[in-house]
């Protein structure tokens, strides 16, 4: 996997959830939306940390992309305070945009990353969309303030740590039928909660978080169980994913 060199522009905190702007110009072209970029710190001859990490892109204008995640344990601590960062990607397969709306947005946690590129895209396009994220309890006040931001008309569902949090986000949007689309990124609980709301009725989009080691389909780390033509088997999420149809995903 070639890493490229890319210069950290601005960072942003709020408790444990960090915002990186980073200027690259790597080729491939700008990043779709759903798709990931795998980092790490720049500038380290120690390999310190060996792994890469996976996130999702959070939001990109020309040379310029941001990623939002959550600081937890040291790979990620060393990436918050990193000035400047080795970078492949982008990578994977992400959301497919378009058709008619009205599109529903449901995100979950420190997983709301995507859907800021999403929703922009949907914007561009005209299509009519209503973004649903979890406010998480242990994210302080500003993170929620800067959530609602950076995603205009976005609802805000505080869960209060609940053990149904992932419910309580769909339940507010109410009768998915009268959408035409519908795009998840979250936690698993969400992931499965959505998929089962939208069966039948809507299609449904899902972006999986997995560990990845490699990034590249080779290790199949990644796999997640998937259907193919009635016969269950594995897909990796790195390059079949991470964004998979609801229906195809086999949990």
């Amino acid at each position: 996997m070639k890493l490229h060199t890319a210069e950290v522009l601005h960072r942003e905190a709020f408790g444990d959830h960090v915002l990186l702007r980073y200027r690259s110009d790597a080729p491939g072209g700008p990043p779709e939306p759903g798709q990931f970029v795998s980092v790490r710190p720049g500038g380290s001859t120690a390999l310190d940390p060996f792994l890469s990490r996976p996130f999702f892109v959070h939001d990109s204008e020309g040379t310029t992309t941001s990623l939002l995640f959550e600081v937890r344990g040291r790979g990620t601590a060393l990436l918050a305070e990193a000035s400047e960062l080795s970078v492949s990607g982008p990578l994977g397969r992400g959301f497919t945009v378009g058709g008619d709306g009205p599109a529903l947005l449901l995100g979950g946690g420190v997983w709301v990353a995507p859907l800021k590129l999403l929703s922009r895209s949907l914007s561009r396009l005209g299509v009519e969309h209503e973004v649903f994220l979890e406010a998480p309890a242990s994210a302080p006040a500003a993170y929620g303030s800067w959530l609602s931001g950076n995603y205009p008309g976005a609802e805000l569902v505080p869960t209060g740590g609940a053990p149904d949090a992932s419910r309580q986000v769909l339940d507010r949007a109410g009768d998915l039928s009268r959408y035409s689309a519908v795009y998840v990124s979250g936690g698993r609980e969400m992931l499965v909660a959505a998929r089962e709301a939208a069966a039948g009725r809507v299609p449904a989009q899902l972006a999986v978080r997995e560990r990845m080691a490699c990034a590249s389909g080779a290790c199949y780390g990644c796999a997640v169980p998937v259907w193919s033509g009635g016969v269950r088997g594995h897909a990796r999420a790195c390059v079949e994913g991470p964004v998979f149809r609801g229906e195809a995903l086999a949990w």
